[in-house]
């Protein structure tokens, strides 16, 4: 996984970082939605699914196929640092670093789960999609706000 470093945080070198751009916030918030939020959920039925069998195949090709861990992580790498700013915004990274971490936990041993593990998996996109849709909407509202005052 991509850190920041021990303590969670990026290395302070007494320099206050600049501003993000607005656009540029909105931009990378966004393609955290779209690239992790919306593929981990991507085949998800409205409810899920009774049969641990076909969820175990959903699991399979929603977060296995589309490499969700690896984006996040190169999005974490690349993105993560413009969000430290806003404590708001912060803490919805870390909702959903922890669900990646169940993720990343559990996919390997996919094939075995049982259903409560199938469920903390799924659990865990639920989160993913949720956090990171609402991340976007807040950044998205905070970078409109700032631009009409």
């Amino acid at each position: 996984m991509t850190r920041f470093g021990d303590s969670g945080s990026p290395p302070d070198n007494g320099a206050v970082p600049p501003s993000p751009d607005p656009q540029r916030l909105a931009s990378a918030a966004f393609r955290l939605k779209h690239d992790v939020g919306k593929a981990v959920r991507w085949s998800a039925t409205a409810i899920r699914e009774d049969d641990p069998e076909a969820l175990r195949r959903r699991l399979e090709v929603d977060l296995a196929r589309t490499r969700a861990t690896g984006v996040f992580d190169a999005w974490m790498s690349e993105d993560g640092p413009l969000f430290l700013s806003e404590p708001g915004w912060m803490l919805r990274i870390t909702r959903m670093s922890e669900a990646i971490e169940k993720i990343r936990a559990r996919l390997p041993h996919l094939s075995t789960l049982d259903r409560e593990g199938l469920d903390v998996l799924d659990q865990a996109t639920v989160v993913l999609a949720e956090e990171s849709g609402a991340l976007w909407r807040d950044v998205v509202s905070a970078t409109s706000e700032g631009s009409s005052a």
